[in-house]
């Protein structure tokens, strides 16, 4: 290890004697967007941390999921990850399930093409997307295969932590399926025969540890018994027939319904199973939500068992956006308050058009989209900004900034930046073509004016270098009352 250490000391040096040391920030950087360049697929898909999953359809749940969501990330918080898949819900719609969340969701819109050995079972029982109905809770298979998982329908909120939850965050808990005691064979479909009533594993909840694949299973029972031609998954029960079988062969234990309790709109009381309540409840299944309304989900609401809030600002419902663990480099978005800070200053310019030179997920992009800018944003990789910005006054241009900023033609009353690179090498590459995009009496907004005040970045001062060789006329100032500061440049 000494030897090591001591040729990456060397190798350094030389880099610096030469000039081409990189600095802690481009190092970050460059790891970065190798992870991204040639990626294919989701980045997502590629972690190991814990991952906590939701389907949500075009049914009458969306209250449910969006606390389901806002429950859970402040319950784990950042000891696992969150994921919406969604089918057949708009990018609105879905932006609103997901604006209580405290911490970054992947969202999914899902596809015949996320599960295809599944959705060709489907389609050889004359069944068509359209009618993929329960089926598509299995869309994809696993989000996250090499982490432990669990898979949860939009109506179902998690109110504490399972005793063995710790085990399962380690990956070492065994696959967990919810149990469903009371409810006769009716709810298994034409694949009664094959599911263990002492068992009695429903679709609700399943827990699976890392690795752990089921679709050679569902196959195989699929073609044991194929469902009949012209199924419809919107209606027929045998989903839960072929889950309850698939998992009860793979070995899955039971979670017991006074545990993960029913919900259901159509009933008076929660439904705990046989045992009835004896107080070992850490979740609920609001059943039949997405047909009616529930009254246990407004009934627990207002008790206080469920989370809720007013409704959020700007910056609070694009938490859901930001880009940390999974999503990038740990760090890698700004904090609320030099966000804040970023708004505040930016809703002071009376331009209402908006040039932000790093997207990362679109969380600043939709802030400002939110706040009643038109922006066009730019990076070099999408990190799936596209898809989350849709429908808003947003233009996502995929591009390395510098090469953007010479090649562009048109000028902008509002810059907003916030690269990864702020040495005084990185901005003798920014300085001129960013200069040359901004409009006479037009404002940049540059965030880490001060990053070097930290010492992890201390060689990242090159927007105090850029502030200083600014050309006669501009004017300049810095905002650190949020750190890593701001700095706001007026051209004449």
């Amino acid at each position: 290890m000494a030897a090591a250490g001591g040729i990456g000391y060397l190798k350094d040096l030389v880099r610096r004697w030469t000039g081409r040391a990189t600095t802690h920030a481009q190092r970050m950087a460059e790891a970065d967007l190798a992870q991204h360049q040639g990626l294919a697929g989701r980045h997502f898909s590629l972690g190991s941390r814990p991952v906590l999953r939701w389907i949500k359809g075009n049914g009458r749940d969306d209250a449910v999921t969006r606390t389901a969501i806002a429950q859970a990330t402040r319950l784990f918080g950042d000891k696992v990850d969150y994921c919406l898949c969604t089918h057949d819900i708009a990018p609105e719609r879905a932006r609103d399930i997901l604006s209580w969340s405290l911490l970054p969701v992947e969202w999914w819109p899902i596809g015949p093409d996320d599960n295809p050995a599944l959705a060709d079972l489907l389609a050889a029982a004359d069944c068509p997307p359209e009618h993929f109905g329960y089926w598509w809770k299995w869309f994809p298979e696993r989000v996250r295969p090499g982490a432990p998982e669990w898979i949860l329908d939009g109506d179902m909120v998690v109110t504490a932590k399972p005793p063995w939850f710790e085990h399962w965050l380690a990956g070492e808990d065994p696959l967990r399926v919810a149990q469903d005691d009371k409810e006769g064979p009716h709810i298994y479909g034409r694949y009664f025969e094959l599911v263990d009533r002492k068992l009695a594993l429903y679709s609700g909840i399943v827990s699976l540890p890392p690795g752990l694949r089921y679709m050679d299973t569902m196959s195989a029972i699929l073609h044991q018994l194929p469902l009949d031609d012209g199924h419809d998954g919107r209606r027929d029960m045998c989903e839960q027939g072929v889950v309850a079988a698939c998992f009860q062969r793979l070995g899955a234990l039971p979670i017991p319904l006074n545990e993960f309790p029913f919900g259901r709109a159509v009933q008076p009381e929660l439904d705990f199973g046989q045992s009835g309540d004896i107080g070992r409840a850490w979740a609920y299944h609001f059943g039949l939500s997405f047909r009616r309304d529930n009254p246990h989900f407004h009934r627990l609401t207002e008790s206080g068992t469920l989370f809720s809030c007013p409704e959020p600002d700007a910056v609070m419902r694009a938490n859901w956006l930001g880009n940390i663990g999974q999503w990038g480099i740990p760090g890698w978005s700004s904090a609320h308050p030099i966000t804040r800070l970023i708004l505040r200053h930016a809703l002071a310019q009376p331009c209402r058009e908006v040039l932000e030179l790093g997207t990362s997920r679109g969380r600043l992009s939709a802030i400002l989209a939110g706040s009643g800018f038109r922006v066009v944003t730019v990076d070099r990789v999408d990190r799936g900004a596209r898809q989350n910005l849709a429908g808003l006054d947003v233009e996502v241009v995929v591009a390395e900034a510098v090469g953007f900023l010479a090649q562009a033609r048109e000028t902008h009353g509002l810059i907003v930046m916030d690269l990864h690179g702020n040495s005084p090498r990185d901005w003798a590459r920014y300085a001129q073509p960013l200069m040359g995009r901004l409009k006479p009496g037009g404002t940049m907004l540059i965030n880490n004016a001060v990053l070097d005040r930290i010492p992890e970045w201390r060689e990242e001062n090159g927007v105090q270098w850029f502030l200083s060789q600014l050309p006669k006329g501009w004017q300049a100032r810095v905002d650190d009352s949020a750190i890593p500061g701001l700095a706001i440049v007026t051209r004449p």
